[in-house]
């Protein structure tokens, strides 16, 4: 039979269509693995990059109202004046002034910290995929982290913030933010035991196991074995796993070595 006829029998392949960005969003809930496969056939970037700016920009313009910012200052410069570092008649002129800039700060950190944060999960996948003899894309690997933050983000935002609405503005200390929701085992030890029961660095270790936390791992380690070849997703597990677990002990001895007056 002659080649042309052939060809022209055989039914032409189209290339998969990608989906909408809110419909890879909502499938990262359903069906994350068949979402991330989509994803890493025509990942996408833009969308969900500035989607996550504007929840993190939103997120902490909300948190910066609704959080007792005054009583975080006052105890950071009440450390101060211990010190020695300032006198008490310039901890109350620098005061108000510091009660601002905790609020300009804490907004640069939700938003930078979620941009600078997916880079460097992206950028670590790609580290761990050249140990694990892996091959992937940095552009896929780096979609499927936004979109696996955005669908944590999205729901553990909108909790915290029910929450807050609950409990009324100012209620809430800003050094009591990671246990707005009670998520973590810290949280769970503190309504149990009381803050100052156990150890600092009990606590904020106990913090880090967290169900958001454990969530995202899950979720990235789904779309990196999804984007990648010979990359299983127990593997991506296990490196997410174990660098989060060395963050988490490194966090709790700086944070209990350095922790403000009244802080957890």
């Amino acid at each position: 039979m002659d080649q042309d006829a052939v060809d022209k029998s055989m039914p032409e392949t189209e290339a998969p269509k990608p989906e909408s960005f809110f419909s890879g969003l909502g499938g990262v809930y359903s069906s994350p693995r068949d979402t991330f496969r989509e994803i890493g056939q025509t990942p996408r970037i833009l969308i969900p990059f500035v989607a996550l700016i504007i929840i993190s920009l939103l997120l902490g313009l909300y948190l910066s109202r609704a959080l007792d910012l005054e009583a975080a200052a006052v105890a950071q410069m009440e450390m101060m004046v211990e010190q020695g570092a300032i006198t008490k008649e310039q901890m109350e002129e620098r005061l108000p002034n510091a009660i601002k800039f905790a609020g300009i700060q804490l907004i640069a950190m939700t938003t930078l910290g979620s941009i600078f944060g997916c880079l460097i999960i992206a950028g670590y996948a790609k580290l761990f995929s050249v140990f694990a003899g892996a091959e992937n894309l940095f552009k896929s690997l780096l979609s499927v982290t936004l979109f696996a933050m955005l669908a944590v983000t999205i729901v553990q935002s909108g909790l915290m913030i029910l929450v807050l609405q609950l409990k009324g503005p100012g209620e809430v200390d800003f050094t009591q933010i990671n246990s707005v929701v009670a998520s973590n085992l810290g949280a769970i030890l503190s309504s149990y035991f009381g803050d100052d029961v156990l150890p600092k660095f009990i606590m904020r270790l106990a913090a880090a196991i967290d169900v958001f936390a454990i969530w995202t791992i899950a979720l990235l380690a789904i779309g990196f074995s999804t984007v990648s070849r010979k990359l299983k997703t127990s593997t991506a597990a296990i490196w997410l796993g174990g660098a989060y677990a060395v963050i988490a002990i490194i966090g709790a001895i700086v944070g209990s070595l350095f922790a403000m007056p009244g802080s957890r």
